[in-house]
């Protein structure tokens, strides 16, 4: 009778081999999500910058297409002289009715408004969550000094606009475009 030789196949793992390989993978998964999840982070900055930057575009564009001044507004096409008054609204204009750029000085609305006073459409679903707040400051300003308010309206003819689109709760999370308009 012949012996017959049996073989067994021994290439598994050990239990021993299956743990160490879970917490090696548990260890190097945590370190790779991390990354996923401030790369969602910088994701969702880089989408609110986007937002903020084209509403401050808009609001900008809206108050550049106003007359430098009041006193301009009743000589069409904004022409005429011009005499530096006081800024913000005159009177009881409304949004829809301001026909100065210094009209928008003060305006803040949150969530955003258009041109109209009207809440605008939430574009990206993210409105609801990072609430965007539009506010605008006017002042006249002298030629020399482009950043630095001053008070008399009769000594300029610029006048700085900074349209601030901000959003969240953190100080620095905002946009913010700046112009200088002249009366000339």
């Amino acid at each position: 009778m012949s012996k017959k030789t049996v073989f067994k196949n021994e290439q598994g793992f050990t239990l021993l081999e299956l743990i160490l390989c879970i917490v090696i993978l548990a260890v190097g998964l945590t370190g790779v999500l991390s990354y996923f999840t401030q790369g969602m982070r910088n994701s969702s900055y880089a989408q609110n910058i986007a937002i903020a930057t084209i509403l401050a575009q808009d609001l900008m564009e809206e108050i550049k297409s106003k007359c430098w001044d009041q006193t301009a507004t009743t000589v069409s096409p904004c022409s005429g002289a011009v005499t530096p008054s006081a800024i913000g609204p005159d009177g009881v204009e409304t949004r829809a009715t301001y026909n100065d750029v210094d009209d928008f000085n003060g305006l803040s609305n949150s969530p955003p408004k258009n041109s109209q006073n009207v809440l605008m459409p939430n574009p990206y679903n993210n409105m609801t969550v990072n609430t965007f707040t539009q506010t605008v400051s006017v002042c006249y300003v002298a030629a020399g000094t482009l950043n630095t308010c001053i008070v008399s309206p009769g000594t300029s003819n610029f006048k700085r606009i900074a349209v601030t689109i901000s959003w969240g709760s953190v100080t620095g999370d905002q946009v913010q475009l700046v112009s200088v308009v002249t009366n000339h």
